[in-house]
């Protein structure tokens, strides 16, 4: 897949509104391997926690992208809309290295190790060249 295609329609706004809300408690705070509170993310445990914050009966708990990858809960999609996850590949055969919350038409949201909680654009010349996916939660 080339450069990310931006994101349309108005998806899930509770995800977007815990999405923001995350992001203003970590900012400034540096990334955090294994971390998955507003003291420092990494990327899955920004994903979940802000999921979690969207809406806490839905359930959604794990611990790696390659889990959340693999959840049922979630169906790909090539129509990205905000709310829903881009997921990052290594490359072919590497099922997940990275994952964030599509944030806006132009922008997701995650948790890199050279920023900490930031949104990205999709024209990012770093992430726009990876190889990615999109997830988006069925209820």
């Amino acid at each position: 897949m080339g450069a990310v295609e931006k994101a349309s329609g108005l998806g899930r706004p509770e995800i977007v509104a815990a999405a923001k809300a995350t992001y203003e408690a970590a900012k400034g705070k540096k990334y955090t391997w294994g971390g998955h509170s507003t003291k420092g993310f990494d990327c899955s445990g920004f994903v979940n926690y802000t999921l979690w914050q969207a809406n806490p009966s839905v359930g959604v708990h794990f611990i790696t992208a390659a889990q959340l990858f693999n959840d049922n809960r979630f169906t790909e999609v090539t129509d990205p809309q905000p709310g829903d996850l881009i997921g990052f590949r290594k490359g072919p055969g590497i099922s997940h290295d990275h994952v964030g919350i599509v944030y806006d038409t132009d922008h997701w949201i995650g948790s890199q190790s050279s920023t900490g909680v930031a949104p990205v654009t999709f024209s990012n010349p770093y992430w726009s060249k990876k190889p990615h996916f999109f997830l988006r939660l069925k209820y």
